[in-house]
């Protein structure tokens, strides 16, 4: 007998908006970095979408929509965002990560949040920064409004503790 035929999980689709962030590391020598962001999923080599680099800002805002379909596990994938200091001359450095569940995105209708900035290689160490983004799930999910007041929350300073 053959073994157990793979289980093809169906295609699903989602939207993202990386809207921006706030408080990044500033990684140039000025203070400040030239951040951009990549959309990745493990297992899914074709998925790497990226937004536009904005130059010298630490409180970024893209408000870039991207929308993502594959047969993802939703039960356990996640999909990573990695924020990189863009260089001319030298390798990018990277500014973080911020991984969220597929299952949180399913789970829910449009949400949109504020997510912590970790390590890349060590997920439960906090970097610095916050990542803005918003989600929907279903091929016909619309995106929460873009949040016009973006600008002013993104200065919002946080007290300091």
């Amino acid at each position: 007998a053959k073994g157990a035929a793979e289980v093809k999980l169906p295609e699903v689709t989602f939207k993202v908006r990386i809207a921006g962030a706030r408080g990044l590391h500033g990684a140039d020598k000025s203070g400040l970095s030239d951040p951009y962001c990549k959309i990745s999923i493990d297992g899914f080599p074709k998925i790497d979408f990226k937004t536009k680099t904005i130059k010298a800002n630490i409180n970024p805002v893209w408000n870039e929509e991207f929308t993502i379909t594959g047969s993802f596990d939703v039960k356990t994938g996640k999909i990573r965002f990695s924020l990189f200091d863009w260089d001319m001359v030298s390798r990018n450095d990277s500014l973080g990560c911020v991984f969220v569940d597929l299952a949180e995105i399913s789970a829910s209708g449009p949400f949109s949040k504020w997510f912590p900035i970790v390590k890349c290689d060590s997920p439960s160490i906090k970097f610095k920064g916050e990542l803005y983004l918003q989600f929907a799930w279903g091929i016909g999910g619309s995106l929460p409004a873009a949040d016009l007041n973006l600008n002013a929350e993104f200065n919002i300073k946080k007290d300091v503790k």
